[in-house]
């Protein structure tokens, strides 16, 4: 029997592990724990915590349980949680009766019985009903009750939100999808517009993916094309938007698109077999559906495609109107279960539509070389123009090669969109063209680009694939792992800059491994990181052995920052004495700037320690070097020190001198960022 301390140390494992399946069987495996042991305050509280991991980790059913067993020990013990937990519960509640419909194998009654449930418990806490009308005309759109769905609309849009309607993004996305289903693309467009950049978990991507498809209807095809390049680069690396990429296959089928269609069609075709939601799988297949029926027209029937992934898990290669033929079948018996469920025909006649829908676009361009403005065009027109003759020839390669010329040009375009997206479409075309040097600096590129412009998950994403080309050598490796530290924080960041070190070791750089360890010190100050102690062993070791052929000023001012990161660590760690030590040894350091941080840091820490006449030594001996900001804290730690001493007047004169603020003559204003120093 595992105890408490056991169970929640399983728990937490769980939660620390990468959103998926394996986390979800954890989770799992801590709440049967925690019901064996008969704790059972302590499974309602994993219950409780795990059910949104489930959802937005595309594990309805899960979820189901978990809240229903949360539920009824909630209504057994409602003290069982903290004071939050009946609001919470609430919350919860949207994510189930919203999930429920989506698996033809749950009654509808029992649908409605859980929405009914939830009306009546935000009627007794004195709440909106604004999510209850907005869960209400969303069951009854997907059942095909349209007069439902305009009269719950309707009370959703004039009730009052409150603290339990669904966030400022998601309502009017969901609005937006509703009046697109009666073909008002236009009032979609001005509902939704406004919130385009906003951000939630699912959003704005879901919001873009649904102005993406109105824009289309009313015209605005140059719009339509950009919410799809910039929506489709998050979607594409989670299950969770997989009928959200439905909309997307609509779109490419619908503007001419039909080949990039494939191309998404063929990535996110596996998803299919680990997504448990029947209704997910029906809002993706029937889309792909329309893209392969377009190959089909134009000629291709007999093309190969891959797949879906056999039980050996092996893609198997089949052709255009083979994929198609299986696809509709599949769609076919989806939506037939939930028509027998819903005791209607909307969802077949609906998915029969998503089949065969006609385009509204010839051929809209995609590439932001072909819809970027006049002043892009100008700079590129010749690189466009060797692409296209290129492509004209038949010659995907060089035409991939000259997409990656034109990536490079607009590498410092002023729209992110465009660099992103010509270093996307270089990494594409020569993926397919299979030329792995030219690939290898189009990623390159790309996770610059990514990294630079806040695109965290993404930039990593690219980064792995940097890290696994055999031909990396391991100087640039661990400049790589010493890049993409920066992109996470604590014990995350500080390993990746071991993992550095430990490259730039193997390559012979120590001067390069002296400051990747100095960097891994500096991040395991804000957490718990048990290599610390050795990490700085193998640094002072290091530090206290220059290379021969180092340069005598660059290493003394690494050694320096290196203490002066150190003192800091192990000020976080109250370790007083060996704090100002160090920062009496960065204080030694040759580099002006190292010497005045170090020597603000034992300033404040003196003044502390009543020491007043050590603290204004080392400030006075600081100023040598010092920059504008540092000069200043060294005025102010001589300002206090000489009040403290009992000379006010030549405080205050200083103090005038300077023009420094009562603010700055404050002891805990010393606060040191090393990692932004560091990052400098």
């Amino acid at each position: 029997m595992m105890s408490e301390q056991q169970l929640r140390e399983a728990f937490a494992a769980a939660q620390a592990m990468p959103e998926g399946p394996a986390q979800h069987l954890a989770l799992d495996g801590a709440i049967r724990a925690a019901d064996a042991a008969g704790e059972a305050k302590l499974a309602f509280e994993f219950r409780h915590e795990s059910i949104e991991k489930f959802v937005f980790g595309g594990d309805d059913r899960r979820a189901f349980l978990a809240f229903s067993l949360s539920l009824a020990a909630y209504d057994r013990d409602p003290e069982i949680g903290g004071s939050h937990t009946e609001h919470s519960i609430l919350w919860q509640f949207k994510w189930i009766v919203n999930a429920l419909p989506e698996f033809p194998d749950v009654p509808l009654d029992r649908t409605y019985a859980v929405l009914d449930d939830m009306r009546a418990r935000y009627l007794r806490g004195g709440h909106s009903l604004h999510a209850v009308h907005q869960a209400r005309w969303q069951i009854a759109l997907h059942t095909g009750d349209l007069d439902q769905a305009a009269a719950s609309y309707h009370d959703m849009v004039t009730a009052k939100r409150d603290s339990l309607a669904n966030c400022a993004v998601c309502v009017p996305s969901a609005q937006a999808w509703y009046l697109m289903t009666l073909d008002r693309h236009a009032d979609a467009i001005e509902v939704a517009k406004p919130f385009a950049d906003s951000w939630c978990r699912t959003q704005p991507e879901r919001i873009r993916t649904n102005l993406m498809l109105a824009h289309l209807h009313t015209g605005g095809h140059r719009k339509a094309a950009e919410l799809h390049r910039a929506a489709y680069r998050v979607m594409r690396t989670d299950r969770l938007h997989l009928p959200a990429l439905g909309t997307h296959l609509t779109f490419l089928a619908r503007s001419g698109n039909q080949a990039r269609g494939l191309e998404l069609l063929e990535r996110h075709l596996p998803w299919l077999d680990g997504t448990p939601s029947p209704h997910d799988v029906l809002a993706f297949t029937a889309p792909a559906v329309l893209v392969l029926t377009r190959l089909a027209d134009d000629g291709h029937g007999g093309s190969p495609v891959q797949g879906r992934t056999s039980p050996d898990g092996r893609r198997a290669v089949t052709t255009v109107d083979a994929l198609r033929a299986e696809l509709t079948a599949l769609v076919e018996d989806l939506s037939a279960r939930f028509d027998a469920r819903n005791g209607t025909t909307f969802q077949s006649e609906l998915a029969r539509q998503r089949m065969t829908a006609p385009p509204l676009v010839d051929s809209l361009p995609l590439s932001v070389l072909d819809t970027a403005g006049r002043r892009t065009r100008n700079r590129i027109a010749q690189v466009q123009e060797r692409i296209a003759a290129h492509t004209a020839a038949g010659d995907p390669a060089a035409a991939a090669l000259a997409r990656l010329d034109a990536a490079v040009l607009l590498r410092g375009h002023s729209d992110r969109e465009t660099r992103f997206g010509a270093a996307e479409e270089a990494v594409l075309a020569l993926e397919r063209a299979g030329l792995a040097e030219p690939l290898f600096r189009a990623r390159e590129l790309l996770w610059q680009l990514y990294r630079d412009g806040g695109q965290g998950d993404q930039a990593v994403a690219v980064l792995d694939l940097l890290l696994d080309e055999p031909s990396l050598t391991t100087a640039r490796r661990g400049q790589l792992l010493d890049e993409s530290a920066r992109l996470f924080w604590g014990a995350d960041r500080a390993g990746r800059s071991l993992l550095a070190a430990d490259q730039h070791l193997a390559a012979g750089d120590r001067l390069a491994e002296l400051r990747s360890l100095t960097d891994a010190v500096a991040s395991a100050r804000h957490a718990v990181w048990a290599p610390a102690e050795q990490v700085l062993a193998r640094a002072d070791a290091l530090a206290a052995e220059p290379p021969a052929d180092a340069d005598p000023a660059v290493w003394d001012s690494a050694r320096g920052r290196m203490h002066l990161v150190v003192a800091w660590w192990y000020d976080s760690e109250d370790r007083d004495d060996e704090a100002l030590a160090r920062a009496e040894l960065a204080e030694q350091c040759l580099d002006g700037v190292v010497r005045g941080e170090a020597a603000v840091f034992a300033g404040w820490r003196l003044l502390r320690r009543d020491r007043p006449v050590e603290a204004a030594q080392h400030a006075r001996r600081g100023l040598d070097g010092a920059d504008e900001s540092d000069t200043r804290q060294l005025h102010a730690v001589i300002a206090v020190s000489l009040r403290a001493q009992g000379d006010p007047v030549a405080a205050d004169a200083l103090i005038a001198e300077h023009g420094l603020q009562p603010w700055e003559l404050d002891d805990d204003n010393d606060d040191y960022d090393d990692e932004e120093d560091e990052d400098a």
